[in-house]
């Protein structure tokens, strides 16, 4: 399957069972989804990060948040604000940091593959 059609399966996948998940448990979300597209014949790694992928575009929907790719390195990601336009810099360190802290409220969709 094309990595597009496998992104759509997820992204139909997630708006159809997001509302399953009343205590917002990211976490299993994520797992069922990568579950379902490994179904459609993706590798583990694979339906994780696009499992992933298709969380991201379906929470930032609402907000028209969104990664400025032409600026991005390895090392800085930078995020334009919807309301203010502003260019926001996280770096490496940031977003380790933040996916922390997340991780300990259980907060995080994560992936170790």
């Amino acid at each position: 399957m094309s990595q597009t059609t496998l992104h759509e399966v997820a992204i139909g996948y997630l708006l159809t069972h997001q509302a399953e998940h009343l205590a917002h448990d990211r976490h299993y979300l994520i797992e069922r989804c990568a579950e379902h597209l490994q179904g459609h014949g993706a590798t583990v790694e694979r339906a994780h990060i696009v499992a992933l992928q298709a969380l991201g575009e379906v929470e930032t929907r609402a907000t028209k948040a969104h990664v400025e790719l032409t600026h991005c390195t390895s090392f800085a990601v930078f995020v334009v604000d919807p309301v203010t336009r502003a260019r926001i810099a996280f770096t490496a360190a940031d977003l380790i940091r933040l996916a922390r802290e997340h991780a300990s409220r259980n907060e995080s969709a994560v992936t170790r593959h």
